[in-house]
């Protein structure tokens, strides 16, 4: 059809609100028939059925009310409009509108020169034509939320159904401990995730998506989770009571986003006091939110081939779709298993308790079920919680080798072997810098708050506001390196930093490093988006080292930037805020006291910033950004 509604067909805008009647009829019965059939116009014929005369309701009123003529008596051929004038269908509406200009006319019947086919009415032309001009106008941003932003709603909807199917399993635990009040707030976070998640499949599309619109769902899936995670934390309220409406959500919030996010950071002082049941939500959240379980069950409806820039959001690396699902579904479920047996052993008999803590320890996470849980005499107990930490800072691909015959562990040595390197240089030092802030501390818990903050787990017993400076320091700095790339922990990643050793002393360590050791971030938005272009070997060298140097930048710069303002914000030192800011940005949950109930609400919002831009290594949303400005100006 021609986009210029003036050349359209002319019968397009037809309508039949007519009557054709002989000429003989007389007014009253006309205008009877025309009430009766709600017609705007009469159509006159003679005695051989030729269309000869209109009549309309001004002629009515002219020629019979306003004159006072007796309507009985008046034959309507005396009234109409004669001759007939008349137009093609075949003509468009321009041609009609010159038509009726020159006739001095406002409606002209369509006719395939036998029969009327219709009728066109100036103001009904016009009508149509201010709609059409409308419609070219905004025609292009329909096309933008059809093509753009409904597979986001599709799939978005569909993540917040299957997220509510999830976290049936702690509302049943709940019921079945008779814990109603924990029960219910479940319930209710999950039926409103439900619905929201229905509500959005019926305006969407569940269809593959390109990598601006993976990164749009990733980043709001988070927030969404984080939102309807909250309700239960709202309704059993944890915090006290007196707490008002707003506090009340913006707490809530933070202890939701907190979980999806793998922090850990936490306002609730003695969690040992809430329903057991509640106790094993939090750290459900993050066993969901760290191994992405919801954005996973995607991968059952598409084919592999559509789902390049899912799998790197999802951190997979070099393992196959297939493998990642095996790795994340299977060995972390034996993971977690055994290491709650270990637990049993080593001396902590409640089983709902020793899952939870698996759950924070291998998803790197750091909730405590119970505050009174870690012990620092309990030696075996601390080095199974170190053993889920570590689990948590290692790649996918490596613990897929470790269980496969399909995969060696030779291409991620490297990277491993440097984290390793890292973590137990700084355990002697940071043992050392504790003996003199704790002297009756001993090395186990030095090497526990080391692996704590290497991981980004965020475990922690000893009050880290009475360490020196430079056992903070060396935390933050810990904190900052992270895990190693394509893990649940956060932080820069060691790839990045082996990538930056490789280029400048000219070293290659191995053939994977270079392309896939670098975070999930950086080398899925270039091989992504550029459509898997094939580039020199020199080209992705210099591009994953200036992402590199990119990303510890702006690590860098937010952490000070976000400190400086928390510093504001509390009027606590800066160390402690740099150190707060450190924890929520690398997502490990380790705390200087800054986070606690009467914190502030900018300083609470502000780390919730921090913890989800975090979960996305920051480079996610400046990508984001690059690539709607492209898009603009393409």
């Amino acid at each position: 059809m021609d986009t210029d509604p003036l050349n359209r067909p002319v019968l397009t805008y037809a309508h039949h609100n007519y009557i054709i009647l002989d000429e003989e009829t007389d007014a009253a019965n006309a205008v009877k028939l025309m009430h009766g059939k709600k017609a705007e116009t009469i159509i006159v014929t003679n005695k051989k059925e030729e269309h000869v005369g209109i009549i309309t309701d001004s002629d009515i009123l002219d020629k019979i009310v306003m004159r006072g003529e007796d309507s009985d008596q008046v034959s309507i051929k005396s009234i109409m409009s004669s001759p007939l004038i008349t137009i093609s269908a075949k003509a468009n509406v321009r041609q009609a509108l010159e038509l009726m200009r020159l006739n001095l006319i406002k409606r002209i019947p369509v006719t395939d020169n036998v029969h009327i086919l219709g009728m066109v009415t100036q103001e009904g032309l016009a009508n149509a034509i201010r709609t059409s001009v409308l419609e070219r106008q905004f025609r292009s941003y329909r096309v933008v939320i059809r093509e753009r932003y409904k597979p986001i709603w599709g799939n978005l909807g569909f993540i917040l159904q299957f997220s509510g199917l999830l976290f049936i399993a702690p509302a049943i635990l709940a019921t079945a401990l008779g814990e109603v009040v924990s029960a219910t707030g479940i319930f209710l976070g999950i039926t409103t995730m439900s619905i929201t998640g229905f509500v959005l499949n019926a305006y969407g599309e569940k269809t593959p998506m390109n990598l601006r619109q993976a990164s749009i769902l990733m980043v709001f899936s988070f927030v969404l989770l984080s939102f309807f995670g909250s309700i239960p934390y709202m309704y059993v309220n944890p915090f006290g009571q007196g707490t008002d409406p707003l506090t009340l959500v913006v707490n809530s919030f933070f202890e939701s986003a907190s979980g999806f996010t793998t922090t850990g950071l936490s306002m609730i002082v003695y969690p040992e006091n809430l329903p057991q049941s509640f106790d094993f939500y939090r750290a459900f959240t993050q066993w969901i939110g760290g191994l992405s379980f919801v954005y996973l069950v995607i991968t059952f409806f598409y084919p592999e081939r559509k789902l390049a820039h899912m799998k790197g959001m999802l951190g997979g690396g070099s393992l196959r779709l297939k493998q990642l699902i095996l790795t994340i579904g299977v060995i972390f479920s034996i993971y977690t298993v055994s290491l709650s047996v270990l637990l049993y052993i080593s001396g902590n008999h409640n089983i709902i308790s020793n899952i939870s803590l698996i759950f924070s320890a291998v998803t790197g996470g750091g909730f405590v079920p119970s505050s009174t849980s870690l012990i620092s005499e309990n030696f075996l107990e601390l080095f199974v919680i170190m053993a889920g930490m570590i689990i948590s800072a290692l790649p996918f691909a490596f613990h897929y080798a470790v269980f496969s015959k399909e995969m060696h562990t030779t291409k991620m040595r490297p990277e491993v072997i440097l984290y390793f390197a890292i973590m137990f240089t700084a355990i002697p030092i940071f043992t050392y810098l504790l003996f003199l802030s704790y002297p009756d501390a001993n090395i186990v818990t030095g090497i526990f708050h080391t692996v704590s903050a290497a991981t980004t787990t965020g475990f922690q017993f000893i009050d880290i506001t009475l360490l020196s400076d430079d056992g903070k320091i060396l935390l933050i700095i810990m904190m900052l390196i992270g895990g190693t790339a394509f893990s649940t922990a956060g932080g820069i990643k060691v790839g990045r930093i082996l990538q930056i050793v490789q280029k400048l002393t000219k070293k290659k360590f191995s053939a994977d490093v270079t392309t896939r050791s670098i975070s999930a971030v950086s080398s899925r938005y270039n091989n992504s988006y550029h459509g898997f272009e094939k580039k020199s070997d020199i080209h992705k060298e210099e591009k994953t080292f200036n992402e590199a140097i990119l990303v510890i930048f702006l690590f860098i710069f937010m952490s000070f930037f976000t400190g400086a303002l928390l510093s504001i914000f509390t009027e606590k030192n800066f160390l402690d805020s740099l150190f707060e800011s450190v924890s929520a940005l690398t997502t490990t949950g380790l705390t200087a006291g800054i986070t606690n109930i009467n914190a502030d609400l900018l300083s609470k919002i502000l780390l919730i910033v921090n913890m989800i831009i975090g979960r996305f290594e920051i480079i996610a949303v400046i990508y984001l950004f690059l690539e709607i400005s492209k898009i603009k100006k393409h």
